[in-house]
């Protein structure tokens, strides 16, 4: 989950959190400038270790930021290829944020934090060799929804294939 001050980092293994830490590495963060070196190379460290002892690895991406980069990827399934996220950061950070409102149609507050989210998003796909990340197609709260209704009424989860509620 990348933010605005922090990311965070969850290892689950066979449905088990095994590890779980957040790194003062967020996009408000690194557009003022405020991200310390030691903290970025404590992430690399730490993924590179995730990527050794658990490889394949998968990431779920979590935030406004990956779904909205997921959208402008236009992709169908679930999954952010590594490449198409580093096309859409390849054009979007070339541009000022204001050009990014008009062609992209995002929305100011987006605008700016866009790039830096990807970049995260890219270093963490690139230490744990990961060739895609997983972008959940419902948000929190549908998704807190859904898995109670599952485990109360032991059924199979439903399929959800749009982001808005019905």
């Amino acid at each position: 989950d990348v933010g605005g001050g922090s990311t965070e980092i969850n290892l689950i293994s066979n449905g088990e959190l095994k590890n779980s830490r957040s790194y003062n590495i967020g996009t408000v963060r690194m557009l003022s400038g405020m991200v310390k070196e030691e903290e970025k190379e404590a992430l690399r460290t730490d993924l590179i270790s995730i990527a050794t002892e658990y490889a394949p690895v998968s990431i779920i991406g979590s935030g406004g930021n990956i779904n909205k980069l997921f959208r402008l990827a236009d992709k169908k399934a679930s999954l952010l290829p590594v490449e198409s996220l580093r096309e859409i950061y390849l054009a979007l950070q070339v541009l000022p944020a204001e050009q990014r409102i008009k062609q992209y149609k995002l929305k100011p507050d987006r605008a700016d934090v866009i790039v830096p989210a990807a970049e995260i998003f890219l270093e963490v796909a690139t230490y744990v060799k990961a060739t895609g990340i997983i972008v959940p197609t419902i948000g929190l709260s549908d998704g807190i929804i859904d898995s109670l209704y599952t485990q109360n009424m032991n059924v199979p989860p439903v399929s959800h294939n749009s982001t808005s509620p019905s």
